[in-house]
């Protein structure tokens, strides 16, 4: 319809710019893990009061579709479309009630990531594990912008979307000569205002979208596919 009218439609992916992220595909760029076999990706809440108040299911307002949404697209914006899925999403509380968790497995030739999140999670899993021949790397914390702005913290701050030092993911990793090292590695700044910068590029000077249409179109039929059995 917006092509038809000249017109340019996409959707909002704020979270390919989340710190965690970026972080992880600066260390695959510089190689520090060789190749790789193995991403992770979890994001968890404590909330079982949520899911327990809803006594009826909703495939349009589900956890999946609100919320997968963000992890399948960090996904395929660094990896592009998946060969093949395995799709587990549920109602922890049963049939009739809320979607309150998922956990898909995404397999590409030579490695497979993993989606999960819940509902439920007292002890939540690590934000990022990325896994290489030559080691791993593990961010406990998420991207600290949601956060800063629901404490009313403006872009602007300089401290805006820069980790606290305690937060740093570390690297895991055996050297050329067997020694084992665990090192600390700062979290890149997570910077949400990029999705901008980028629409401005493609609305004034014609650049290509930065999200574009096959992505949101491959989200949407792993949005629809994932969740088509619940009820």
């Amino acid at each position: 319809l917006a092509k038809s009218k000249g017109l340019m439609v996409q959707c909002y992916q704020n979270r390919r710019f989340d710190s965690d992220l970026v972080t992880a595909q600066d260390i695959m760029k510089k190689g520090l893990l060789g190749d790789i076999l193995e991403l992770e990706l979890s994001f968890d809440y404590e909330r079982p009061e949520v899911t327990e108040a809803v006594h009826e299911f909703s495939k349009i307002n589900s956890f999946y579709y609100g919320h997968a949404c963000h992890s399948i697209d960090q996904v395929i914006h660094v990896f592009g479309k998946p060969d093949r899925v395995v799709y587990d999403v549920r109602q922890l509380l049963g049939e009739g009630r809320m979607n309150d968790y998922f956990d898909l497995d995404l397999f590409y030739k030579k490695f497979k990531v993993s989606i999960k999140s819940s509902f439920f999670r007292v002890l939540k899993r690590p934000s990022l594990v990325l896994t290489g021949k030559k080691g791993s790397f593990v961010k406990v914390t998420k991207d600290i912008q949601e956060d800063q702005l629901k404490s009313f913290m403006w872009p602007d701050n300089p401290t805006f979307g820069i980790d606290d030092r305690k937060d740093y993911g570390t690297l895991y990793y055996v050297d050329q000569d067997k020694k084992y090292h665990e090192e600390k590695v700062e979290t890149l700044k997570g910077d949400y205002g990029k999705y901008y910068d980028y629409l401005f590029e493609t609305l004034v000077n014609k650049e290509e979208k930065l999200v574009k249409d096959e992505h949101t179109l491959w989200q949407l039929a792993m949005l629809e596919e994932g969740i088509k059995d619940l009820k």
